[in-house]
């Protein structure tokens, strides 16, 4: 399962890993100041200067300053002249967007999931919600498994474009997750874990429209979940 999971995260980010020694010092900053941010080490407000990263990460100020431009390329970060990077703040408006994007695509590709089903792909997802069940270790195993269990999903539409599209929009959700504490009760929920379970039954069962309708319910009300959180942090 671990394995299939790095298979999907590599199509996605072809460079993800910071523990891989083939990546460059400038990737391996990039994946660490990128999960910093995700993981809410650096909060959206905070001003990134080059000096303290390089000290934090133990290198010298040009991959930081590489990693750093390619950051601000996936706009996690925006440049301020003359005084260093802001961390990109979060709004109710992009908690609105995210879910506007995945309800927009996250249906159909379950949909099309159901008609493209095997039993390796339907095995990989029983066993994702079987690990999403027995889960104890907290938000950030939750967030994973759950984040798991939707790339799983959305691979077999077999479209890496797509992919990419999606990996962006949980990374997103992963970050409010953690901004937010008052929405880490419903990812470790009965709630989640049933969405995922009824997902799986229609896909067993190839029926495309009851994936796609129970994908876009579980959606809209993820989504009410996080703009209830975010209202009331």
């Amino acid at each position: 399962m671990a394995d299939r999971h790095r298979e999907i995260i590599k199509a996605v980010h072809p460079h993800a890993g910071p523990t891989d020694r083939r990546l460059s010092l400038t990737d391996q900053v990039c994946e660490q100041l990128r999960e910093d941010i995700l993981e809410a080490r650096c909060r959206p407000g905070d001003v990134l200067m080059e000096p303290e990263l390089a000290e934090r990460y133990g290198v010298s100020k040009t991959p930081v300053r590489e990693a750093l431009r390619l950051l601000v390329q996936d706009d996690w970060v925006t440049v301020i002249p003359r005084k260093g990077y802001l961390v990109r703040p979060v709004h109710l408006a992009d908690i609105r967007e995210i879910f506007e994007i995945r309800q927009l695509i996250e249906p159909d590709l379950a949909a099309l999931a159901a008609t493209r089903r095997s039993e390796a792909a339907l095995e990989r997802l029983s066993g994702l919600c079987v690990e999403q069940s027995d889960t104890d270790e907290g938000v950030a195993s939750a967030l994973r498994v759950a984040r798991a269990f939707h790339l799983e999903l959305a691979a077999l539409a077999g479209n890496r474009r797509v992919l990419v599209v999606l990996s962006r929009q949980l990374d997103e959700v992963r970050r409010l997750h953690h901004l937010m504490p008052r929405a880490e009760p419903h990812i470790t929920s009965s709630i989640e874990l049933d969405a995922h379970r009824d997902l799986l039954d229609a896909l067993r069962r190839g029926d495309a429209d009851e994936a796609r309708r129970l994908m876009a319910e579980h959606l809209a009300e993820v989504a009410t979940a996080m703009v209830e959180a975010f209202v009331g942090r």
